[in-house]
């Protein structure tokens, strides 16, 4: 269904305040939620909003300001108090930010906030600012090992952000394992098939039925790793370093009756200034030169075709957006 970008905006910064939160965090949620949908990612968009505001309402007897908790001259671990998670994350990338212009490199870790949202915004951002991003997030277990029916990691997105000098930033942003959790929800949704070797049943078979590949009572799917022991080696080691490394969580730990715990996302981000590795110029002309050489054969360049998405819907001033998703938005209005 077509909507009005802006007044998309404003409906889901209105359903954010209608849920509690504060008018300069649902801003910044807004604008999230809303270049999710711009650039194409559905699962990161209007249809997110029910879990944030799942976790949003599960941490709201712990909720507290938003704090530093630990922090030297290139890190820092944010505690995100339970606010609006889209804020919380966005916040890690300013601060990562302002520490790697000044020192050179900065690494930021997030708590006790919630889903980030899809990555690429948020590195987009440090690619912006000159500067090389990294993203890793952890998430709730819905992903098995292969050879296991237990979902024992998350989806653990990867996004990379690198500065260009002749367009803008090239964006890599990923989920380790074979398709999104909130997508294996909308097409559950929808009636429609999971495509080939996504999921996995209780019996340990794989599944196209997105019934079968969630567990009943817990809610949690059934996902296998994207490109076989590969992506499972990423997988693993990505839920060891964000999960385990940020908050001390991994396996029984996150596996709660809670499918939206806040702390059962984490979140490490990574800044530094292209010159503190090599020569920033010589860095910027090679990458123009190989992604020209890439088009110019016909390639695709990661994140070019969402991108490309997004400017033309604000050039039309109107974004695509499932029903199902507006109907979501609209419970939030309603409430």
């Amino acid at each position: 269904m077509r909507v009005s970008t802006g007044k998309l905006r404003q409906d889901v910064r209105q359903a954010l305040v209608a849920m509690g939160a504060p008018q300069n965090e649902a801003e910044i949620g807004a604008e999230m939620c809303v270049d999710a949908e711009l650039r194409g990612h559905s699962s990161h968009g209007v249809r997110l909003l029910r879990n944030i505001a799942a976790a949003y309402q599960r941490g709201a007897d712990r909720r507290r300001a938003m704090r530093v908790v630990d922090e030297s001259p290139v890190s820092a671990r944010l505690d995100g108090g339970f606010h609006l998670s889209w804020f919380v994350h966005w916040s890690a990338i300013e601060l990562a930010i302002e520490k790697a212009a000044t020192m050179g490199i900065a690494v930021v870790s997030v708590g006790n906030a919630g889903g980030s949202g899809a990555l690429g915004y948020l590195v987009e951002r440090i690619a912006a600012a000159g500067l090389v991003g990294l993203a890793a997030n952890s998430t709730p277990l819905t992903v098995v090992a292969p050879g296991s029916t237990i979902p024992a990691l998350g989806t653990n997105p990867l996004a990379i952000g690198l500065p260009r000098r002749s367009g803008p930033p090239l964006i890599l942003d990923m989920a380790t394992s074979s398709i999104a959790f909130n997508q294996i929800l909308r097409l559950r949704e929808t009636g429609q098939a999971l495509p080939e070797g996504v999921a996995v049943d209780a019996d340990g078979s794989t599944t196209t039925d997105p019934n079968r590949a969630i567990e009943p009572d817990s809610g949690r799917s059934r996902i296998l790793p994207f490109g076989g022991h590969r992506g499972y080696g990423l997988t693993l080691m990505l839920e060891l370093m964000v999960s385990a490394g940020v908050t001390g969580r991994t396996g029984q730990d996150k596996r709660g009756p809670v499918l939206t715990e806040p702390t059962d996302f984490s979140a490490l981000y990574f800044a530094y200034q292209p010159g503190l590795v090599g020569d920033r110029d010589q860095a910027l002309d090679a990458t123009d030169r190989l992604l020209a050489e890439l088009t110019a054969a016909g390639a695709r360049i990661p994140g070019e075709s969402s991108r490309l998405r997004r400017e033309q819907c604000l050039r039309d001033g109107e974004v695509d957006v499932d029903p199902e998703a507006l109907d979501v938005l609209n419970s939030l209005l309603d409430s």
